[in-house]
């Protein structure tokens, strides 16, 4: 499959339109108690989306006022049904003449301007056969094929596409972050922005036209593999210019080829990796002390840091500025914030498995099988002190290239914080490490 390569740009217009209904009128409204309205007027609108698709039939025309309506699943808009969003809230009756298109971006998420379809991050929004029009497509998630929209021979327009993913945990495989076409569908008037994938970040497909579509701000999901010198291959992710490890470094030797030193020494300059048979170490990867990290290279905080330490070849020791930088990209996006808490990124960056539970809502711990936005997948394999691994199943420690007063600094995710964390430790400590790519 192959993704598409070429798209045109066109500024979004706001606008009113004069909709006439189909043979079967349906009216949806987000301020409707429940879906068993009969949904012959605004008044007795339902109230989710589905339902006015099923009370539509074969050939009929749902009209949906601005709201926001959050799906659960996946729904299927049939061939000969069309599916129209942006009407105001203040209409009445039978009325389909007070309609706005999303239009400029200030209005996406704004529920009194817009129709916001918006997911758990954890399913399609819709598979599309007959017509999506003016509706803002947000939060969808697919490990296939169109993380919003899978426009099978249908038309999605002058609707907005953001913040959706197409991603395979596992290989690389997921295709059209925003948008997956075939069969002839068509995406016209579009905007699809702030979407990832596998392969398409933004839109693929097999056959399908674009027409008068912006296309902005997409990135891909993944920045190929790496392995090291024992062989051992790492999946990665991208977030936004920096390419980063998504598996904690568990080689054991440089390389070059020389072995990390082992030793139970509690030593602040003897470099040792640190193996312990109870942790899996293909999930949670070694850990090293600083030494071993740094292979004799001065402390860095610039961005790249320039020490290749531990890293294999083309690869480096981030700094504490890389992470703050990384850490700075996801807040910028809402879809990671949790709860849109500024500075609340840490479910983004942590698997979903592994963690203590927390009850404190958007902690790490709390809920985790909603974390890992990002990808970036870090796992709670603890530290070493002494001989012994603690906080495993409670944090993730990474250290960085920087030293503050002569102590390297560390990042830090634990299950009772919401947000990445810092702090300068002895250097006999040993922790998780994460590469990041060279700048190419």
């Amino acid at each position: 499959m192959a993704a598409f390569r070429t798209f045109f740009s066109v500024m979004m217009l706001c606008g009113l339109a004069l909709t006439s209904a189909a043979q079967t009128s349906v009216f949806v409204s987000a301020s409707a108690s429940n879906d068993d309205g009969e949904g012959t007027s605004w008044e007795t609108a339902k109230k989710t989306i589905a339902a006015g698709i099923l009370a539509a039939g074969t050939n009929g025309t749902v009209f949906v006022k601005a709201g926001t309506y959050n799906t659960t699943a996946e729904f299927t808009v049939p061939a000969g049904v069309t599916v129209i969003g942006g009407y105001m809230t203040s209409s009445t009756g039978t009325d389909t003449s007070q309609r706005r298109r999303p239009g400029i971006n200030e209005h996406w998420q704004n529920a009194s301007w817009c129709t916001i379809i918006s997911g758990a991050g954890d399913h399609r929004i819709a598979t599309v056969n007959g017509t999506l029009d003016g509706c803002v497509v947000r939060y969808g998630f697919t490990t296939t094929t169109g993380g919003g929209l899978l426009i099978d021979g249908g038309i999605a327009q002058y609707c907005v596409i953001m913040w959706c993913d197409a991603i395979h945990d596992d290989e690389a495989t997921a295709e059209g972050g925003g948008a997956y076409i075939r069969n002839n569908g068509t995406l016209i008037n579009c905007v699809v922005t702030e979407c990832r994938g596998d392969n398409g970040s933004a839109v693929s497909g097999e056959d399908g036209s674009l027409i008068n579509n912006t296309i902005t701000r997409n990135w891909p999901s993944q920045c190929g593999t790496v392995t090291d010198f024992d062989g051992n291959t790492y999946h990665t992710v991208q977030i936004g210019s920096q390419c980063w490890m998504k598996e904690n470094l568990r080689t054991t030797h440089y390389s070059d080829g020389t072995a990390i030193p082992t030793t139970s020494s509690y030593s602040e300059t003897v470099a040792y990796y640190y193996q312990n048979n109870n942790v899996n170490i293909v999930t949670y990867g070694l850990v090293y002390n600083w030494p071993a990290v740094m292979n004799g290279a001065n402390g860095s905080d610039t961005n790249p840091s320039g020490v290749q330490g531990v890293c294999p070849n083309g690869w480096h020791v981030p700094s504490a500025n890389e992470f703050n930088a990384m850490n700075s990209f996801v807040n910028s996006i809402p879809r990671y914030r949790c709860s849109n808490s500024d500075g609340a990124t840490g479910k983004a960056f942590c698997s979903k498995t592994g963690w203590s539970n927390s009850n404190t809502n958007c902690c790490v711990g709390n809920n985790s099988s909603s974390n890992n936005a990002t990808r970036f997948s870090a796992m709670p394999a603890g530290y070493r002190y002494v001989s012994d691994m603690i906080q495993v199943g409670y944090g993730s420690y990474f250290w960085t290239a920087t030293v503050s007063n002569n102590y390297p600094y560390l990042k830090i995710f634990l299950y009772n914080i919401t947000s990445m964390d810092s702090n300068h430790w002895g250097r006999q400590y040993a922790m998780s490490v994460r590469c990041v790519k060279d700048s190419e």
